[in-house]
């Protein structure tokens, strides 16, 4: 372990890991947009494991408890780590995974029929087609590979159906289920007309019949190739009298020069209780939903129960003409992390 002074900044650096300590955070708002100007502790490189927690009293420096899972302190909140994936192995850790296949938890994806007519088994146009091959385990990272196929078959109910772009996903329904916390991802989005990467979660006790989406999804974060400067939070829960409501939707936007740019790796979290959900870009708050809010819209509360984390590539229908997207892209997950109050 090296440590360095920069200033009033002390570096500590773990194997790859570069942790800063002794800044501020300070966040300017302005019509929406919030601009980071500065960093209480991040994680400017890696992967985090056996870390040494060091304090400056001056110039001075004394060692504090050498722990074994990350503690991460943020305005004055402790979390612990209770569950993680870093990506270093050399395949999908399927104790902690699932892929995304039919029923589990939903169709894979929209193929051609016999006529070539795209099939919608989603309920909206989507294009892609989800496949075990996509995802990867590549440098540290799982990649999630988006690509153009051209002759490329896959089995629907005994038949062989073309499809015409594969991607992938995964899920933790079978595998690990949370109910309230925060559930941080950090990762590296990719760009095109159409590309359509989420971290989002569904109710543990969700099955194909109930619903879908309505049951109560927390898009943790989508964000959209065309639009690289966007990132978004949304909800989706039932009116009182069971009929459908996509809400509350908004977004983190960039500033006009950001330092933060999409394709590069940030980090996208909720902080979820038993009151309200929170969501955040490289640990700054850009959006808060109160439950009280489900109550005065009219809105049922699903957000009680334990639920689990799914990640994937989507291609919408506004995909064109080869141009669109570089094929093939690939969305990089650096970590998933889920942390409870101590």
């Amino acid at each position: 372990m090296k440590k360095m002074f920069l200033g009033a900044i002390l570096l500590i650096i773990i194997g790859n890991t570069v942790f800063a300590a002794g800044e501020e955070n300070i966040g300017v708002k302005n019509e929406g947009r919030m601009e980071v100007r500065e960093k209480e502790m991040q994680d400017i490189s890696r992967k985090t494991e056996n870390i040494e927690i060091v304090k400056e009293e001056g110039r001075k420096k004394s060692k504090k408890n050498k722990i074994n899972s990350f503690i991460s302190k943020i305005k004055g909140k402790e979390w612990k780590l209770v569950w993680y994936d870093e990506f270093n192995g050399s395949q999908l850790d399927t104790k902690k995974w699932d892929y995304w296949d039919y029923g589990n938890p939903w169709n894979p994806g929209n193929y051609l029929d016999e006529n070539g007519n795209l099939v919608n088994q989603y309920g909206f146009d989507a294009k892609h087609y989800y496949l075990k091959d996509n995802v990867k385990i590549e440098n540290g990272n799982m990649v999630i590979k988006l690509k153009k196929e051209t002759n490329k078959k896959v089995n629907v109910n005994g038949t062989e159906r073309r499809i015409l772009y594969s991607s992938g996903a995964v899920h933790t329904r079978n595998t690990y289920n949370i109910q309230y916390g925060k559930i941080e991802m950090r990762a590296a989005m990719p760009e095109g007309v159409g590309t359509w990467p989420a971290f989002w979660m569904w109710p543990a006790g969700y099955s194909q019949a109930s619903g879908g989406p309505a049951i109560g999804e927390i898009d943790i974060v989508e964000t959209y190739g065309n639009d690289m400067r966007r990132a978004t939070g949304t909800l989706h829960v039932l009116k009182s009298d069971n009929t459908y409501e996509t809400f509350d939707g908004d977004d983190y936007k960039l500033s006009k020069w950001p330092r933060e740019k999409l394709t590069n790796f940030n980090t996208y979290a909720v902080e979820w209780d038993d009151k309200e959900i929170k969501w955040l870009f490289n640990n700054k708050v850009y959006k808060k939903f109160s439950y009280k809010e489900l109550e005065r819209k009219g809105l049922q509360n699903p957000f009680n129960q334990p639920y689990f984390i799914i990640i994937n590539v989507a291609l919408s229908k506004i995909t064109g003409e080869d141009g669109d997207v570089d094929f093939p892209t690939e969305m990089k997950v650096d970590y998933v992390r889920v942390y409870q109050k101590k």
